[in-house]
């Protein structure tokens, strides 16, 4: 009773009222498509309001009538420090933080001040198209070590990743928890890649932006937390973001105990004069979140796990060859289509024109994307089963057409 009386407060299963929104999910797609019907899966936003208690202090930046260059007070450190011990139990100094307009965008500064055109980066697949872009627009080499699956569960694949690195191999990329797969990576696995990373002089930069996603009863290890080894070696790169549903504020926080690290990032930030100021929403926006919204965060992952059961049920009932993975972290499922034998082209436009549903396609996301789609899980239940019907509708119409034109070749 509880649980259900917290979900109506949040208001997770009542519909946006799209008539004021414009986004890149909804409104971009459906007027990319020319179809205003269109229901989205794809681009890793939610669909739900952002925290009340966010809201609130956005209002209060409002109604204060100014919106200058904001300043970092205490508070705002105390916030993150507070979030990552509390949440899991990794202790950080408020000197190892600093900030910037997004995760993606750290990342590309990092490469840029820590290693030189054609040292290699190394990141594991299948992830999310910008790995591989942010290292090739910087002019270095892409390496990739692509994830195994042992038993329906991805896993790193540890032999290959020692056979990757060369002399010229200078940072690895790691995805934690991984998009799309959905692992949070235990304590262990964290440990190897250390391990490996610090014998061979490798730079270990952690996207861990949907750390706040982790689904009832599952854990999740910051890198930076696995060793003092590890968090010498590391850069951690994070946001509120995806976690409280605020991309569109862009504000970024990068954490590490490396002070060459710190100077590295900070001489990134003068090229652009990113290191003065900031976005006032995004950081007030940010401090809110991390200090003061535990219980939405936590009603929020009971409601996306639901809503995986539900999805795992459907497809089990109406797709049986469809196969999907068990996520530990994020709002995202991994949706194995292979068994359909139709190729990346063919299934993209299937979703898009026929089942008229918005997904992420897998064969951007490099070796063992391909047949796969990430389903977005953060939207409303109705949202979700209509988007779902409509997918068994389209593959229910492509067998028959398919059996057809085998019977009926000259047709």
């Amino acid at each position: 009773m509880g649980v259900d009386i917290e979900k109506k407060a949040f208001g997770f299963d009542e519909p946006l009222d799209r008539s004021r929104l414009n986004t890149v999910k909804w409104e971009f797609e459906r007027e990319r498509l020319g179809d205003d019907g269109i229901l989205s899966f794809g681009t890793a936003d939610m669909d739900f309001r952002s925290p009340p208690k966010v809201l609130a202090a956005l209002q209060g930046v409002v109604a204060s009538g100014h919106l200058g260059y904001p300043h970092k007070s205490a508070s705002y450190y105390d916030a993150i420090v507070g979030f990552y011990s509390r949440r899991f139990g990794w202790r950080i100094a408020p000197e190892w933080i600093r900030f910037d307009v997004g995760v993606y965008a750290s990342m590309g500064a990092l490469i840029d001040q820590l290693t030189v055109p054609g040292d290699e980066v190394i990141y594991q697949t299948p992830v999310h198209k910008v790995f591989r872009e942010v290292v090739e627009y910087a002019g270095r080499v892409p390496v990739t070590v692509p994830l195994v699956q042992v038993s329906g569960q991805y896993q790193m694949d540890f032999t290959a990743l020692r056979r990757a690195i060369t002399d010229k191999t200078k940072m690895l990329l790691l995805c934690n928890p991984h998009n799309p797969v959905g692992r949070s990576w235990t304590h262990d696995e964290l440990r190897q890649v250390s391990e490996i990373c610090s014998e061979r002089g490798v730079i270990v930069v952690s996207d861990e932006v949907y750390c706040g996603l982790i689904f009832p009863g599952k854990t999740f290890v910051p890198f930076g937390s696995v060793s003092p080894e590890a968090s010498r070696n590391s850069i951690t790169l994070f946001s509120a973001s995806k976690s409280f549903n605020l991309t569109g504020l862009k504000h970024s926080i990068v954490i590490t105990e490396n002070p060459a690290f710190r100077a590295a990032f900070e001489r990134a930030l003068k090229k652009g004069d990113l290191q003065y100021g900031g976005s006032v929403f995004g950081q007030v926006a940010s401090e809110v979140a991390l200090r003061d919204c535990d219980d939405w965060s936590s009603e929020l992952m009971k409601y996306v796990a639901e809503n995986l059961v539900y999805l795992k049920e459907f497809v089990s009932a109406s797709m049986p060859l469809v196969t999907v993975n068990s996520p530990e972290a994020t709002y995202l499922a991994w949706l194995d289509f292979s068994n359909y034998k139709i190729s990346p082209e063919q299934l993209q436009s299937l979703m898009e024109q026929e089942a008229r549903v918005i997904l992420t396609h897998g064969y951007t996301m490099g070796e063992g994307g391909s047949g796969h789609v990430r389903l977005n899980l953060a939207t409303q239940r109705v949202v979700l089963e209509s988007g779902l019907r409509r997918i068994a509708q389209a593959l229910q119409a492509w067998q028959h057409n398919s059996r057809t034109s085998v019977v009926n070749p000259d047709n």
